[in-house]
């Protein structure tokens, strides 16, 4: 790792030590904001005033991922319309947390709980009536948005400050050599042939 650590010009290193971990300090605490916010409605969203809503439109939603040989990802695409106060609303989430799974069998049982012209009961948060969910409370799933985001930030932060110390800690080997290299090839005062006795 030493030996690495030397083959790696100033750019480089400058890049693995500064830049390297600040992305995934900014997605982890990104992911961290959103999930944490996800978590707070979800439970205050037991609390929320309900009126009645229709689904205009469920199914599977198929998401290909980017590379040619990566999976599939299925969501439950579920769209209701509610009325609050004479202004009408269109909603899509079920529940807080509910995010998309490798398997269709997860969406496909939560299009099937909620088919077209279905009449249901939807929550809104008083004062904000487009923040809506049709399954109020927290979930299971709630809490994998913020794991990942905490995973993300952690080890973002870990690299921000561990990094240059151990950059610092691989070069100082290098160093040492080089400067005991130069003092050997320094002369000394016995080898001067012109010193006076």
């Amino acid at each position: 790792m030493a030996a690495a650590s030397r083959r790696m010009g100033p750019k480089t290193r400058f890049f693995f030590a500064r830049v390297f971990p600040w992305p995934f300090v900014a997605v982890g605490g990104v992911l961290l904001f959103i999930g944490v916010r996800g978590l707070l409605r979800g439970r205050a969203s037991t609390d929320w005033p309900a009126v009645e809503g229709t689904i205009t439109s469920s199914a599977v939603r198929r998401q290909q991922g980017g590379g040619r040989h990566s999976s599939s990802t299925y969501h439950a695409q579920v769209v209701y319309e509610y009325t609050v106060d004479g202004v009408a609303y269109n909603g899509d989430r079920v529940g807080y947390g509910d995010y998309g799974s490798s398997s269709p069998s997860h969406a496909r049982g939560i299009v099937n709980r909620y088919p077209k012209g279905k009449a249901v009961t939807v929550h809104y948060m008083p004062g904000d009536p487009e923040e809506c969910v049709l399954e109020p409370g927290l979930h299971g799933q709630g809490w994998l948005l913020p794991g990942i985001g905490l995973a993300f930030f952690a080890a973002g932060t870990m690299a921000a400050i561990g990094l240059p110390k151990l950059m610092k800690a691989l070069e100082r080997p290098g160093a040492a050599r080089r400067a005991a290299e130069t003092r050997r090839a320094r002369p000394s005062p016995s080898d001067n042939p012109y010193r006076a006795d």
